[in-house]
């Protein structure tokens, strides 16, 4: 498979997140007891988008390898905060958070900087990335407050 597929095969992989979201808000409204077929379903999404990219990125020489890297250092920085968001939701997990996502910004500016063809790509989950980054420290403001 070519570098290019690898890369449009996990961006839409990311790209079914928004649809399987929207059928999470509708379990958690709705079918409670169904909430578990969104939580697998992105599990899943996110696996296989950061396998696509893992195996792209390790087979391509030319500059998609970065493209792929950013992708994979957004699935790892989207897992950490699902482990937060999930069973895992303890106070020091903000910096295993923030760990992330200082690696995963690094690695996404610098795709930014170093590939010219689907630029797109690392720009949106830059910004993405940013707005997540910007709810767990809004999360994090508000943690032990009493808010009665």
């Amino acid at each position: 498979m070519q570098a290019i597929q690898y890369v449009k095969r996990s961006s839409y992989l990311l790209l079914v997140v928004i649809p399987i979201s929207l059928m999470g808000y509708f379990f958690a409204v709705n079918h409670e007891n169904l909430f578990f077929l969104y939580e697998w379903a992105l599990m899943l999404i996110i696996f296989g988008a950061g396998v696509f990219a893992l195996i792209g990125a390790l087979k391509t020489k030319g500059k998609e390898k970065w493209i792929l890297f950013s992708i994979l250092m957004f699935c790892v920085q989207f897992a950490v905060l699902g482990l937060f968001l999930g069973p895992f939701s303890v106070y020091p997990m903000f910096y295993v958070y923030y760990g992330a996502a200082a690696i995963s910004f690094g690695i996404i500016i610098y795709t930014i900087f170093r590939v010219d063809l689907y630029r797109f790509i690392p720009v949106s989950l830059l910004i993405v990335s940013v707005l997540i980054t910007f709810y767990m420290n809004f999360l994090q403001m508000l943690w032990g407050k009493d808010l009665s």
